[in-house]
């Protein structure tokens, strides 16, 4: 799910619109949401449950910090995303699809 997620960011990633970054960064945040509970699944066979993604990705970090890292920035960008808040920026959108994608790398490679 997490990779598929990803994918349709990468596609919204194409659209000029300035709403589309916006789109984009939320389902890139969904994709790192899905990939963060995924490796916690492999390494511990659970995962953060709560409504606090701030919290899950304090258990991802004492799993692996790297990806914890880039899950807590992630959801650092929900807001603005989700909630429309604010117009989020190109450098947004690329911080988001590279953390999501390094996601699902590192989930990927601890399921394979």
């Amino acid at each position: 799910m997490a990779r598929k997620y990803l994918e349709a960011a990468e596609l919204i990633a194409l659209d000029s619109d300035p709403y589309a970054a916006n789109v984009c960064v939320g389902i890139a945040v969904l994709s790192g949401i899905a990939a963060g509970d995924a490796i916690c699944i492999a390494a511990t066979g659970s995962r953060y449950s709560g409504q606090d993604h701030a919290a899950a990705a304090a258990v991802l970090e004492q799993v692996d910090s790297e990806m914890g890292g880039r899950l807590r920035r992630l959801v650092a960008l929900k807001p603005g995303s989700h909630y429309g808040d604010r117009l989020l920026s190109a450098k947004d959108q690329t911080t988001a699809l590279r953390d999501a994608g390094a996601l699902v790398e590192g989930a990927a490679s601890r399921l394979s």
